[in-house]
C-alpha cells in the first residue's frame, strides 16, 4: 500500500505545483492576510487597559498583536487547505479518475490516505511561507514583524510541525471522507462554509481569549485549534505567560482530536468507497 500511496501523493503534488495560479495564491493569500488583518487591524490597542497590564498575558506570550496573529494564521492555512482537500476528489470523480482507482488492483485505503498526506504537505509549505514572511516584516519600516524568542531552535520548529501535522491530518481525514460521500461541489462548499468560520472564530487563533465574551471563552478553551496555537506560541515565544495549558496538555488535546477524526474519517471513507 505504501508504494500506491506514494504514487498518488506525488501525482497530487505535481498537479498542484504545475498550476501557476495555485502557486501564486500560496504566496499572495498569506501576504494579504498578514498585511490587512495583522497590520491594519490594531487590535493590540484594545488590550492596553493600563501601563501595568502585561500585554503578554493577553497575547499568549507575544509582545504585540502581529506576532500573536502570525502564529495563529498558520492554523488558518491548515484549516482551509484541509477543508478543500475533498473538492479535488469530486473533480477526480467527474473526470473518471476516481472510478479508475476504485477498480484498479490497489488498496482502497491508499486513496484517502494519499489525499490527506498531500494536503498536509501543501499546507505545511504555506505555513512556512507565512512564518518567513511574518518574520521578514520586521525589516520593513512602519510594519510590525513576528518576533521569535532568541532561544527558538530546531526542536521548537519540530514541535510546531508536529502540532500542524496533527491538525492537518485530523481535518483532512474528515473532509476527504466528505469529498468521497458528497456528490456535488455546491453541497461540499456549503459544508465548508458551515464549519470553517465557527471553527476559526471560536478559537484563539486570531482573537485572544482574554478579549472574548465569557460564553465564548468556554467554547474557545476546548476548540482543537486553540490547543494547537496555544502550544505553538509557547514554542515560538519560549514562555508560558498567557498560555491556556502546558505544551504537554496542548499536545495531548490535539492528539486525542486527531485520533477521533482520523478514525471517523476512516469509517466514512470505507463506506463511501464500498458503496460507489
Amino acid at each position: 500500500m505504501l508504494g500506491e500511496t506514494y504514487a498518488l501523493v506525488v501525482r497530487d503534488l505535481r498537479r498542484w505545483y504545475r498550476t501557476p495560479g495555485q502557486i501564486i495564491l500560496v504566496f499572495t493569500t498569506p501576504l494579504m492576510w498578514l498585511l490587512l488583518f495583522g497590520q491594519a487591524f490594531n487590535i493590540g490597542k484594545l488590550a492596553q487597559g493600563s501601563p501595568d497590564v502585561d500585554i503578554r498575558e493577553v497575547f499568549g506570550g507575544a509582545t504585540d498583536y502581529f506576532s500573536f496573529m502570525a502564529v495563529g494564521q498558520t492554523t488558518f492555512i491548515i484549516l482551509f487547505g484541509s477543508l478543500f482537500s475533498g473538492v479535488s476528489l469530486i473533480w477526480d470523480r467527474k473526470t473518471g479518475f476516481l472510478a479508475k482507482l476504485q477498480v484498479a488492483p490497489i488498496s482502497r485505503a491508499s486513496i484517502p490516505i494519499s489525499r490527506m498526506v498531500s494536503t498536509v504537505v501543501k499546507s505545511l509549505l504555506q505555513a512556512v511561507v507565512v512564518l518567513v514572511l511574518a518574520a521578514l516584516f520586521v525589516f520593513i519600516p512602519g510594519l510590525s514583524g513576528l518576533k521569535f524568542s532568541p532561544d527558538f531552535g530546531i526542536l521548537d520548529a519540530f514541535g510546531i510541525a508536529v502540532f500542524l501535522i496533527l491538525l492537518g491530518l485530523s481535518l483532512a481525514a474528515l473532509f476527504v471522507a466528505l469529498g468521497l460521500i458528497v456528490k456535488s461541489e455546491e453541497t461540499l462548499f456549503g459544508l465548508i462554509n458551515l464549519l470553517n468560520f465557527p471553527l476559526m472564530f471560536t478559537s484563539s487563533a486570531l482573537i485572544p481569549i482574554a478579549l472574548m465574551p465569557e460564553w465564548l471563552t468556554a467554547v474557545a478553551r476546548y476548540n482543537p485549534i486553540t490547543f494547537v496555537v496555544d502550544g505553538m506560541r509557547q514554542l515560538v515565544f519560549h514562555t508560558s505567560i498567557g498560555a491556556q495549558y502546558s505544551v504537554g496538555v496542548d499536545l495531548l488535546g490535539i492528539t486525542v482530536f486527531a485520533v477521533l477524526m482520523i478514525s471517523l474519517g476512516a469509517v466514512l471513507s470505507r463506506k463511501a468507497l464500498l458503496r460507489s
